[in-house]
């Protein structure tokens, strides 16, 4: 038993996973078989190489490329079954996942196909796996004129009925001002619907400020800049927001050099609620547990701190109140029980 066997075997919640990023190689090739694709398309072997080693400045152009090979119910039903499994596998007990609607849309797929797809997906995986998913829809910061649509859907009996859970901001910050969505944001506001952003990744901490101000989101995005900005870290703390980081993510958009250079102490010792994700794991090459682990190989945490990291994240979640009380308990007493067969165990000589 040891440090790697007890994280694995943790109970877990993963907030910021994006569907998008979780597509399998061999899952796509087959659904391009299938979907006549590589007859189609130009450059397809090109395209299929950059699924084993990423061009990140072109991440955003391969994630629309080749999730554009997803053209059947059926294709959608898959990936979301294969993430499930997935998931299931880390000892992830819930994951709220994000999925860009209009990249469907944009197939011939109307709302209701494309809620009922995914969700036949979502269905098979909690009854096969016992893992439950929620959806976060994403509004691109590049489509802003596709605001009102994906509000509407988002806020709609149906999407909530489907296991809908949140609206969220995605992509760079210098996409589109960050004013041109403060009145869809309202919009989901006065529905009740939580709202998540993206914030930090190009412009900082100014970014950061400036959405905590205009969209009041319930959960912050890499928020990267955080730790050089005082003002943004006393208002995410006052205000209550937590962040969600993936650190393979700033790893492979060189923001950092190194696990152990992200300024992950800094922001719980700022007093900021973190939780751990893996973003996009296909394209960053991580998975929940390789966060973990990291944290601890890397970032020098020690054990009861990473259960608080990943106490955070059931905190954090859009749970309701009384399964998030069930839910800290029962990981609570878990993780005391793991950590005396897998850690304190191996030190017995």
């Amino acid at each position: 038993m040891s440090i790697e066997s007890f994280i694995q075997a943790m109970p877990k919640v993963e907030l910021n996973i994006h569907l998008e990023g979780t597509l399998r190689k061999e899952t796509l090739l087959t659904i391009a078989e299938q979907n006549d694709i590589q007859d189609n398309l130009k450059h397809f072997k090109q395209w299929i190489a950059l699924l084993d080693t990423p061009d990140y400045a072109r991440l955003p152009e391969l994630i629309v490329t080749t999730n554009s090979w997803l053209q059947q119910p059926d294709d959608l039903t898959r990936v979301v079954y294969e993430l499930g499994v997935t998931l299931a596998k880390q000892n992830v007990r819930y994951a709220e996942v994000s999925v860009n609607p209009l990249l469907y849309m944009e197939q011939g797929l109307t709302f209701e196909q494309f809620l009922s797809a995914i969700n036949d997906g979502r269905n098979r995986v909690e009854r096969g796996w016992q893992v439950r998913l929620a959806w976060i829809l994403d509004l691109p910061r590049d489509q802003p004129r596709k605001a009102d649509d994906v509000v509407r859907w988002v806020t709609s009996a149906a999407a909530k009925k489907g296991g809908v859970v949140a609206l969220a901001l995605t992509g760079r910050d210098d996409a589109q001002p960050v004013a041109q969505f403060e009145r869809p944001f309202k919009t989901a506001q006065k529905k009740d619907t939580p709202r998540i952003a993206s914030a930090g990744d190009v412009l900082g901490a100014e970014a950061v400020l400036e959405v905590i101000h205009q969209l009041e989101p319930d959960r912050i995005v890499d928020a990267w800049g955080t730790v050089d900005a005082p003002d943004v870290i006393q208002l995410l703390n006052e205000r209550h927001i937590p962040v969600d980081v993936c650190m393979a993510r700033a790893l492979c958009l060189g923001w950092v050099e190194s696990y152990a250079k992200y300024p992950l102490r800094q922001l719980v010792d700022d007093g900021i609620t973190v939780t751990l994700n893996s973003g996009m794991p296909a394209f960053y090459k991580t998975s929940l547990v390789d966060e973990y682990l990291a944290v601890i190989e890397h970032c020098d945490f020690a054990p009861d701190e990473l259960e608080t990291l990943a106490l955070n994240a059931v905190r954090a979640s859009l749970l309701p109140d009384d399964e998030k009380k069930t839910m800290l308990a029962e990981f609570t007493t878990t993780y005391a029980q793991l950590r005396a067969e897998h850690i304190e165990a191996a030190k017995t000589p």
